[in-house]
């Protein structure tokens, strides 16, 4: 990756002398001035912009605010956690029990090879590719008749010669795609078992001896917030419930997410609930599990290799929806992992968009400020929309692929993600690019009605693609959250026009907000960025004909209506505003790519200059400074700044 050019420009002359990445910048303005004009680049916006709605920076909310008692935690992903199968993320060689797991096993024996080869799971215009793996496993079968972990086993398959029936092992390992590549570890694989054969061996954590030790307390916050739920209830440890149904294999972290919280303090269940164990219920057939595993999350032969946890999910299906809604109302946190937000979507939303009995079930208890709702990555993604806050509001929608310069190319389409790999199948939804940017329109589970929610945020460069879907969709809000971060979200008040956010972990939180002036053309929206300690606070007018937290969903979306909202950032009582700015630019390109934007705006914040100015053909991307930005003495920070981005006209 390059270093973009930084140079000092004139910004009557931006448009001529700017090059691919290069940089430029304004100085900073003397106190007494007024913003200096926009560039010539800029000359298409209006030169008089509309005031924001948004308060200033560290300014004092309008009133007193009450305590906050938290109902949400959102984090970005990326916790990375020292476990029996994560060993690169502990602090030093970690020793396990003897029945930790440390990796999958897979076994070339020939009962599983002809499962394989009969098993429709390739399409017709690829089944000589499945024929073809066959046979490269039986050669391979011949001479390796053991149990192999993963890296052994792609190691002899890409080794592997060509022969008379098939290609090489390396040239089938290019051709499949990630579903198809799935499927084969899926059939190959077998349980991990003690020596004696008689225990499974699981997943262990450490979390004391977690490297990031950001990640590690972020466990442990979210089973203390858990726990002021249990105090009120008259326990002392929490009862919390872990759902693994974002995952296209739902058992493969249970024992890792069971571990980790019960390290961090509580009692924790798995809740076993998924888009196939939802779709069981509804079909009243329980034993079509692994058929709906299949169909719904491209997951095989699970009852053979989880059998234990196989078990559970097959007795929680035959108990049905009760049970399920029981175990909830008993809960004070609930917490759903990683993977993908549309697999969760359909856990707990009918196909027909309608809350299931146990998302009601979360409603009523976190209306009652009784359960803690948390979430990792897609479980934070899949929180969007105000279908149960706000339905007379506009709808939230709920991301779900995509990356930045996609999004700028080829907007945003409401529809099914495309999977990836889907290229290689030539089988993408509606030939869409597996990078399309694509979104669900009417909202996710709706239990985050402010905005859309993303995640790995800044590690991934996903500003502009945030952006493009708020302007496609006119999204006033929206939120991201970086990895080993998290969003803790007070919701009590937000039928009368307030809720408090505070950001937590290692990273930041970033929110966007549109700006009225902003077109396709031109993008532009305020952000502000917010770091441990720190706190927005969002307030409204009344919400029109405005419902109190109750258990029951509102039904269909009545006419849309308008919000007056202002925002205020409050830094931690640590910070106080930067006064020596001398800190050079920090620029890369692409800019949305990596954390290359979130340094780049860092660097601003700390520079002596006014604005900055990237050009990558055909995007010319501005940054500025929107009031002053604070600092504690780790160097965390908290500042507005206003981005835009002009795209090539039509």
């Amino acid at each position: 990756m390059r270093l973009s050019c930084i140079k000092l420009l004139l910004f009557s002359s931006l448009v001529g002398l700017a090059v691919p990445g290069a940089l430029a910048v304004e100085p900073q303005p003397e106190p007494a001035q007024t913003e200096q004009p926009l560039a010539a680049a800029d000359a298409a916006t209006p030169a008089t912009e509309a005031e924001p709605s948004i308060l200033d920076i560290a300014s004092t909310p309008t009133q007193v605010l009450p305590e906050p008692e938290y109902d949400l935690m959102l984090m970005g992903g990326g916790l990375a956690t020292c476990s029996s199968m994560s060993n690169r993320s502990c602090l030093e060689q970690t020793q396990f029990s003897a029945l930790a797991k440390t990796g999958n096993l897979y076994w070339l024996q020939q009962s599983l090879l002809q499962n394989f080869a009969t098993a429709e799971v390739f399409s017709a215009e690829r089944k000589t590719l499945q024929q073809q793996l066959v046979q490269l496993f039986n050669q391979l079968a011949a001479e390796h008749n053991a149990l192999l972990t993963e890296q052994q086993l792609v190691g002899l398959w890409r080794a592997a010669p060509a022969t008379e029936q098939a290609p090489d092992g390396e040239t089938l390992w290019q051709q499949l795609s990630d579903r198809e590549l799935n499927v084969v570890f899926d059939y190959l694989e077998v349980p991990t078992l003690s020596s004696d054969g008689k225990y499974r061996l699981t997943e262990q954590v450490d979390l004391a001896k977690t490297s990031d030790q950001h990640s590690a307390e972020l466990y442990r916050e979210f089973v203390r917030l858990a726990a002021t739920k249990a105090s009120n209830k008259g326990r002392s440890a929490p009862k919390l419930l872990m759902v693994t149904a974002s995952s296209r294999d739902p058992f493969a972290a249970v024992d890792f997410y069971l571990d980790a919280f019960r390290q961090a303090g509580a009692e924790v269940e798995w809740l076993p609930l998924t888009a196939a164990l939802q779709a069981a219920m509804q079909a009243q057939n329980c034993q079509a599990l692994p058929q709906f595993l299949s169909e719904i999350h491209g997951s095989y032969r699970r009852e053979q290799v989880y059998a234990d946890l196989y078990a559970l999910k097959l007795q929680a299906c035959q108990a049905g929806s009760k049970a399920l809604v029981a175990k909830i109302a008993a809960a004070d946190g609930i917490f759903f992992n990683g993977g993908d937000q549309s697999l969760t979507y359909q856990a707990l939303r009918f196909t027909d968009g309608s809350a299931s009995p146990e998302l009601t079930a979360i409603f009523s208890a976190v209306a009652n400020k009784q359960l803690l709702v948390g979430g990792t990555s897609a479980g934070t993604a899949v929180m969007s929309g105000n279908q149960w806050l706000a339905p007379q509001l506009a709808a939230v929608p709920m991301i779900s692929n995509g990356d930045s310069y996609h999004a700028l190319q080829y907007g945003a389409v409401a529809g099914p993600a495309p999977w990836p790999g889907c290229r290689k199948e030539n089988r993408c939804p509606d030939n869409l690019s597996e990078r399309q940017l694509t979104y669900t329109a009417a909202g996710g589970l709706g239990l985050f009605p402010l905005g859309v929610l993303d995640t790995h945020f800044a590690e991934r460069g996903r500003q502009a693609r945030l952006l493009v879907l708020q302007q496609a969709t006119q999204t006033r809000l929206a939120f991201g959250v970086d990895e080993a971060s998290a969003m803790l979200v007070d919701l009590g008040h937000y039928a009368t026009g307030l809720v408090q956010m505070a950001a937590r972990g290692a990273g930041e939180i970033y929110v966007s907000e549109l700006l009225p002036e902003s077109s396709k053309a031109q993008l532009l929206a305020h952000t502000y960025t917010l770091t441990a300690g720190d706190t927005i606070v969002w307030q409204a007018e009344a919400l029109p004909q405005a419902e109190t937290l109750t258990p029951a969903e509102a039904s269909p979306q009545a006419e849309n209506v308008p919000q007056q909202v202002t925002l205020t950032l409050v830094p931690a009582a640590a910070k106080a505003p930067l006064t020596e700015l001398a800190e050079p630019l920090h620029s890369k390109s692409p800019l949305f790519s990596r954390d290359h934007y979130r340094s780049l705006s860092r660097s601003l914040c700390r520079s002596n200059f006014h604005s900055a100015t990237v050009s990558e053909p055909p995007y010319l991307i501005r940054l500025s400074k929107d009031g002053a930005c604070s600092a504690d003495a780790e160097g965390n920070l908290s500042y507005r700044q206003q981005l835009r981005i002009i795209s090539p006209a039509e």
